[in-house]
């Protein structure tokens, strides 16, 4: 499966575990990775978009969501072969997402932190 990855979250983490924003969260990476997915849909060549799945990857502390396609055809398509050159799909569409992904998230984690100070 072709798949984007964020790293290096673990310290943030343990910081909204005890904010309190683990649910909140995970609902805005779902909402976002179902918007991913729906544009790799529609950028997936042929009927390659029809096989775009989301999968819900989440720990109990780890929300996480891996968007791609278990089809052999995605990942040639993407990355190219030494024969053919990379047609992007997936990657384009994650990018084409970061900027409201990554406001949501701020905007999720501030009023976290913002609530557990008001409620302390």
């Amino acid at each position: 499966m072709s798949a984007a990855e964020i790293r290096g979250l673990e310290a943030l983490r343990a910081r909204l575990a005890a904010a309190g924003a683990p649910e909140p969260i995970k609902g805005a990476l779902r909402e976002e990775a179902e918007a991913i997915a729906e544009d790799a849909r529609r950028a997936a060549p042929g009927r390659l978009g029809a096989a775009v799945d989301v999968v819900d990857q989440s720990g109990e502390l780890r929300p996480a969501f891996a968007i791609g396609t278990a089809h052999r055809a995605g990942r040639f398509l993407e990355y190219g072969t030494v024969k053919m050159p990379a047609k992007p799909w997936l990657w384009p569409a994650f990018h084409g997402r970061s900027p409201t992904l990554k406001h949501k998230l701020r905007r999720l984690i501030a009023a976290s932190f913002q609530s557990k100070r008001a409620g302390v």
